[in-house]
């Protein structure tokens, strides 16, 4: 069944109704307007199979604070959670309970970009990655941070292990690699890959605890799409994922453009 139902938990009538309205507007996607945790409950249940992920608003009259996010979350929902305010404290909590995004609450124009997030995670779930690093325990952070984002995932232990399994999988959208690994570095693996894909086709985004400044730039003049330096924010690494891929999206209808033009 192809997943394109999104569930929607907010009490306000109003705002529920604005919000949909608004994907209504500017995407395709199926709707569930639910209005309580209870409701909520119901929908997520009766259409499980159905569901590629929920807007959910944080505080509810039956779930005042966050159950409708955990309730989701228990059901492997990919949830975006809405808030009437922010402090260091909600974001903190929200990054711990593995939300894809958050968002404050606001006017019409506000919504753009939490329908942007929205697609994107509609997006990510075709979208394979490969994990390139030596160190098993941080392939793993890696790896469950991708999954917030609904993105799949490969892995390899150093560049040369990374080249063998695209070779077998050559629909590999989105390399990151660390940079200190045996055999071949991360930069090297670059250059290899480079060989091979356009920096339009494949996206490379390098990891390092060495410091970003010399190596972020080597990284670049080799071909990566960006870089980041560990240990880095799981909200910046989350961002940075899904803005190198945007980017991909955009040139790759460039080049369908320019192919039928």
């Amino acid at each position: 069944m192809d997943r394109n139902t999104l569930l929607i938990v907010e009490d306000s009538p109003i705002q529920s109704r604005i919000i949909c309205q608004r994907f209504e507007s500017m995407t395709r996607l199926t709707l569930l307007p639910a209005y309580s945790l209870a409701e909520a409950k119901q929908l997520a249940e009766a259409n499980r199979d159905a569901l590629f992920a929920a807007v959910v608003d944080l505080n509810l009259p039956d779930a005042p604070n966050g159950e409708a996010v955990d309730l989701c979350l228990s059901m492997g929902i990919p949830s975006i959670v809405l808030a009437a305010s922010f402090d260091e404290t909600l974001r903190k909590r929200f990054l711990e309970r593995k939300v894809a995004d958050y968002f404050l609450k606001g006017s019409i124009d506000d919504l753009e970009p939490l329908i942007a997030a929205v697609e994107r995670l509609r997006r990510n779930r075709d979208v394979k990655a490969l994990v390139v690093d030596d160190s098993t325990t941080q392939r793993g952070v890696v790896k469950r941070m991708l999954a917030v984002q609904c993105i799949g995932c490969l892995e390899a232990a150093d560049g040369v292990a990374a080249l063998e399994v695209l070779a077998k999988e050559p629909d590999i959208r989105l390399i990151i690699t660390d940079f200190n690994m045996p055999r071949m570095d991360g930069i090297a693996l670059v250059q290899e890959v480079r060989k091979q894909y356009r920096i339009s086709q494949l996206a490379v985004i390098g990891l390092s605890s060495v410091g970003s400044g010399p190596l972020t730039a080597q990284f670049l003049k080799n071909g990566a799409n960006d870089f980041l330096t560990k240990p880095f924010e799981a909200e910046e690494f989350y961002w940075r994922v899904n803005q190198t891929l945007n980017i991909l999206d955009v040139m790759q209808e460039l080049r369908e453009l320019r192919k039928h033009g």
